[in-house]
């Protein structure tokens, strides 16, 4: 479970946000423990009209006011009402800076994650159908990412392992576990971020198609509203990407395969023109585990948050590192026998 070490007055958020969207007066402002990437609180004011605050920790390497920019167009001018888009400010704005935070408003769903449900299987044609509805949008935004297969988290790996190696972290549990589990991996770590590095130079190399990609629709960011319709929440990975970097996230869950046979099927039903590249997938699933072990292994081993926030970080590290190679191989084994 996530925390709240924002460290910002809620008393100051709420005439912040008061100030900068038409919503009326807030009656009560409440800490969401959802989300890895920023701080959630459900909203509710005066009208009895209920919001989603997110606040993200300005960060100059990631142009989410684009991001969101883009979510807002596509969701307004193609009419896709199951893309969960950002309310405007009252300065036409998709994100208003608070401090050293980005604040978005979004519309409240009366709904559960589908991580939350369990209920993964039953839902996977109707995500299926969903995706690529949203791959088949055409659209012209200079602005947005374009894939180049980089591997953006080789510095911030890199400067982990130093930091495991070289600071004493024996008065702190979970720092130690984590200064451990680093050394201990440091030679499959290094072996990994090569094989990155050739994979980008060998796919650089290679046209492959792109379109418009979520990044990141795992269950957490699939809601079930009324009447089991899905809503994709969590915008900010917003890019052109083969569609292989949404796929594979329909590969397992929590270590578990899912159907993949079923899901990709309807898929293809959907957008038949499509062309499956295992070797894109395996990429992107060594990647996503690369920004994972960055991103907890940042917080665990750098940032200070406190015994409950590095417990939670410990647990979600896990699946990760050491680096599961064996069970990518037979997602990527599987893929394969089915094209």
């Amino acid at each position: 479970m996530k925390f709240d070490n924002s460290g910002m007055n809620l008393k100051v958020l709420t005439q912040f946000i008061e100030d900068n969207y038409r919503i009326g007066s807030i009656c009560s402002i409440n800490f969401n423990p959802k989300g890895e990437d920023g701080y959630c609180y459900s909203i509710k004011t005066n009208r009895n009209n209920h919001y989603y605050a997110k606040a993200q920790k300005s960060n100059e390497h990631l142009d989410l006011f684009n991001s969101l920019r883009a979510v807002s167009d596509i969701r307004y001018k193609y009419k896709k009402d199951y893309i969960v888009a950002p309310i405007q400010s009252s300065q036409q704005k998709s994100i208003v800076t608070f401090d050293n935070m980005w604040i978005s408003l979004y519309p409240f769903i009366q709904g559960t994650s589908l991580y939350e449900t369990s209920e993964f299987t039953s839902h996977l044609e109707q995500i299926a159908k969903t995706l690529a509805d949203f791959h088949n949008v055409s659209i012209h935004n200079d602005q947005l990412p374009k894939e180049t297969f980089q591997n953006l988290f080789e510095k911030k790996i890199l400067l982990l392992l130093n930091v495991a190696e070289k600071q004493d972290f024996s008065l702190n549990l979970y720092k130690r576990k984590t200064a451990s589990l680093f050394i201990n991996e440091r030679k499959d770590i290094k072996v990994t971020l090569e094989k990155m590095r050739t994979v980008q130079k060998q796919f650089s190399q290679r046209q492959f198609k792109q379109t418009i990609t979520h990044g990141d629709p795992n269950f957490s960011n699939i809601l079930c509203g009324s009447n089991e319709k899905l809503y994709f929440i969590d915008w900010g990975e917003i890019a052109f990407a083969p569609v292989e970097r949404d796929l594979m996230f329909f590969l397992e869950v929590d270590g578990n395969p899912l159907d993949f046979e079923q899901f990709i099927s309807t898929y293809l039903k959907n957008r038949p023109d499509t062309i499956i590249h295992p070797e894109i997938v395996e990429f992107y699933l060594y990647r996503w585990c690369l920004q994972e072990i960055a991103d907890y292994g940042y917080r665990l081993l750098v940032e200070n948050n406190g015994v409950e926030e590095d417990e939670h970080s410990w647990k979600e590290l896990q699946p990760y590192l050491p680096i599961p190679h064996l069970s990518i191989q037979d997602r990527i084994n599987n893929i394969a026998n089915f094209i």
